[in-house]
């Protein structure tokens, strides 16, 4: 599985990947052999086998593409996590600094990696919205501008808007310790964007960019930053 090393991203760049668990999952065998003890046993104690397989091929190919930037094997990859959870590589390259963030979703998985500062990415399929999400999820604002939406369009407007604020959580490494009103979007605005308040403040949201992520029919993507001067570099 050795490749040939990668060019990091620019200060202005990030890099991003996306691949297919399913598909990945026939390098299964070759996956599990790079992880580390730890993945190993996480992996172990997913109850169905699909699901079991989808972390593998989604850990190994994180190490895979690591490696290439980093000079290393897969094998000897080093992550650690942050008291948020957030994974980062503990062993970095002269010269630069990896940052990056994983999400995955049903069989598809995206890998954002940036140059000296902080990144967040998030994927959803589409699936079927329950009705208290639109609650957990917008602002009173929001939810006026959802409700007003004809039904058809309300789907692909949901997952674009919670993609986007799971990016930028993510890019702030607290996850959803803060709640998901925290970022409040215009609805009425579809493709890359900027928030319109960010804990309600609109200073605070001008120095946020996120990009919308191209994927397929049925899948959301975002990827999210607190500055401005980057833009997208899809790597497949």
């Amino acid at each position: 599985m050795s490749s040939p090393l990668l060019t990091p991203p620019s200060a202005q760049e990030v890099h991003v990947w996306q691949w297919d668990l399913d598909v990945c999952s026939g390098d299964f065998d070759q996956y599990w052999q790079i992880l580390s003890t730890q993945e190993r046993e996480r992996a172990d104690k997913f109850r169905f086998e699909r699901h079991r397989r989808r972390f593998v091929a989604g850990r190994g190919e994180l190490r895979r593409i690591l490696s290439r930037y980093l000079g290393l094997s897969p094998r000897d990859v080093a992550l650690d996590y942050g008291s948020d959870g957030k994974p980062f590589c503990t062993i970095q390259p002269p010269g630069w600094t990896i940052c990056f963030n994983l999400s995955h979703s049903e069989n598809a998985a995206a890998l954002a990696i940036s140059n000296g500062f902080e990144i967040g990415i998030d994927i959803e399929q589409g699936r079927p919205i329950e009705e208290s999400m639109p609650l957990q999820v917008f602002s009173t604002r929001e939810r006026a501008e959802f409700t007003a939406l004809p039904d058809t369009e309300r789907q692909k407007v949901f997952f674009e808007s919670w993609v986007r604020k799971e990016a930028c959580l993510k890019a702030l490494g607290t996850g959803f310790t803060l709640p998901p009103d925290h970022f409040e979007f215009d609805l009425s605005i579809h493709g890359d964007t900027t928030p319109r308040f960010v804990g309600g403040d609109a200073e605070e949201a001008m120095h946020w960019r996120i990009c919308a992520l191209p994927s397929g029919p049925t899948c959301a993507g975002a990827v999210a930053a607190r500055r401005m001067d980057w833009s997208i570099v899809n790597m497949n």
